[in-house]
């Protein structure tokens, strides 16, 4: 795998992601719970680690009651060939409800390929 692989690419450090504030009255109970989504080795997917970091760093900001990362502007490495990622449907899916039930916008278009980090898939042939 070379250095310029779009599975390289890093997403924003915490301090420099969107933020919002939670809306008072959210709490932890009326959030959507987080399945096990389904995963995927052939067919593109998204990085677990970063998804799950996600709804971690969201659910933390609702007990808290804090800024929490704008779901909408979510980013995560692409996986694809033997990597295992989750299910992107599925993903977006649950964000988009997620964001939701936190006072956000849910993505523009449910389901559409948007989530990528730079807009590559793993075996683009890109230039670098």
């Amino acid at each position: 795998m070379s250095t310029d692989d779009p599975g390289d690419l890093q997403p924003l450090p915490s301090d420099e992601r969107p933020t919002a504030p939670v809306p008072p009255g959210v709490h932890e109970d009326g959030l959507p719970t987080p399945s096990d989504f389904p995963t995927t080795r052939v067919r593109p997917g998204y990085d677990t680690d970063q998804v799950d970091a996600l709804i971690g760093d969201v659910f933390d900001a609702v007990r808290a009651g804090a800024q929490a990362p704008v779901i909408a502007e979510a980013r995560f490495r692409g996986t694809g060939g033997l990597r295992r990622g989750y299910d992107e449907r599925s993903v977006d899916e649950y964000l988009d409800a997620l964001a939701e039930a936190v006072g956000q916008q849910a993505t523009p278009e449910p389901g559409s390929e948007h989530r990528h980090l730079g807009d590559e898939r793993p075996g683009d042939d890109a230039p670098a």
